[in-house]
């Protein structure tokens, strides 16, 4: 029954289902404003959308009158998405740079294109399902978490409100009850998590987070004149300064990304190639 409906799915409201979907499986529900501002249809034609997943999925979600929105139901299974944790994160990925929609190149002779990517780190789902649903709905969870410097499993309240990818892996901001302030914690060492109740942090107090510090770099100084003005119209330096504001809380994944460690003046030259010029503003804010 499901097939046969989606055979019938133009291609534009096949990817307005699948948002929705989406959306409410990460989210734990969606409203009609959601679909309105991300296509830019009418509340007529997002109120059609709902009611046609209804149809298709008729177990998968319920319209909640206190909240005012659709909320997803124990009995949810996906029809349209992937429902796996990389396909989530892949989305925030491309969200995060400012692409909107979905985006079809129609362009012939193109060149030949490789791109290497790192192997991505399994996520349990329903772990990142919890985390995210954490963050959106201001959530306070219980975790099992296997930190590389204990031996053994630890459990952990966190109240996350952000998540990080560092080029690598996937890390959830959150404040640790158990710590008793806000840390970084690796999504794919989450062995379980549930939801304990509604969290009293507020993020804006995650001061990392909040502040912005710019990280300046340069050519290594072992280069010979002409290398560093290679390296410097490499990556659009002014005056042999590239100039980049981050957060203060991800400065060093920022660093760890550009390849640049706490020895960086003392490597080779030609292989470290740049090197951090103000280390001592950041010392505060790094990791290593």
């Amino acid at each position: 029954m499901i097939q046969l409906l989606q055979q019938d799915l133009k291609w534009e409201q096949r990817q307005r289902l699948t948002l929705l979907e989406a959306t409410v499986f990460w989210s734990g529900s969606v409203s009609t404003s959601a679909l309105m501002d991300n296509f830019g249809i009418s509340r007529v034609q997002a109120s059609k959308d709902l009611t046609l997943y209804q149809t298709i999925c008729p177990d998968n979600i319920r319209y909640d009158k206190f909240l005012k929105r659709y909320v997803i139901e124990a009995t949810f299974k996906p029809a349209f998405m992937e429902w796996t944790t990389r396909e989530f994160l892949q989305v925030l990925k491309v969200q995060r740079v400012g692409t909107r929609g979905a985006v079809l190149t129609l362009i012939n002779n193109l060149p030949t294109v490789e791109i290497v990517e790192s192997i991505f780190r399994q996520i349990d789902r329903a772990v990142l399902q919890t985390v995210n649903q954490a963050i959106v709905t201001g959530k306070e969870i219980r975790v099992c978490y296997q930190s590389m410097a204990r031996p053994e499993p630890t459990e952990l309240q966190l109240s996350p409100h952000a998540l990080v990818f560092d080029g690598l892996r996937w890390h959830m901001r959150a404040f640790s009850r158990t710590h008793n302030e806000f840390r970084d914690f690796v999504i794919a060492r989450v062995l379980s998590a549930e939801f304990i109740g509604v969290t009293d942090i507020n993020s804006s107090n995650d001061l990392a987070w909040q502040q912005f510090v710019t990280v300046r770099i340069g050519p290594h100084p072992g280069l010979s004149d002409s290398q560093k003005a290679a390296i410097e119209f490499d990556y659009a330096m002014e005056n042999g300064v590239l100039e980049h504001k981050v957060r203060a809380a991800v400065a060093s994944y920022f660093l760890k990304a550009m390849r640049i460690g706490p020895d960086d003046k003392e490597r080779e030259a030609v292989v470290q190639q740049i090197i951090l010029l103000n280390r001592n503003e950041l010392k505060d804010y790094l990791l290593f």
